[in-house]
């Protein structure tokens, strides 16, 4: 005796939207684009870099005398571009397994 299980209707009609929306990525409620995000990620870099190359050369010139804080600027500086540069490795690194897959 096998018992067949009917299913029954849970979600009414206007419950579920399945058509596809066209939306701008990017422009509601604030919302950031992919490419946006990885341009601000670079200018923080480039920012950090540029504000650690600033105490050394202040440094340099005896116009400031605290080493601590610029060793701690130019470690920041080199953790930062270090993560930038293996954040890069691995898009890298997956935009070719993903080319590698078969369809």
């Amino acid at each position: 005796m096998i018992e067949s299980i009917g299913l029954t209707r849970v979600v009414q009609q206007g419950d579920i939207e399945i058509t596809p929306q066209d939306r701008e990525i990017g422009s509601e409620k604030g919302e950031q684009s992919f490419a946006d995000m990885l341009t601000d990620a670079v200018n923080s870099v480039d920012q950090t870099m540029k504000e650690s190359n600033e105490k050394v050369q202040s440094f340099v010139a005896g116009e400031t005398e605290n080493v601590h804080d610029v060793m701690i600027s130019m470690q920041r500086a080199q953790l930062s571009f270090q993560m930038m540069v293996e954040m890069r490795n691995k898009a890298i690194e997956t935009y070719q397994e993903i080319s590698r897959m078969q369809i």
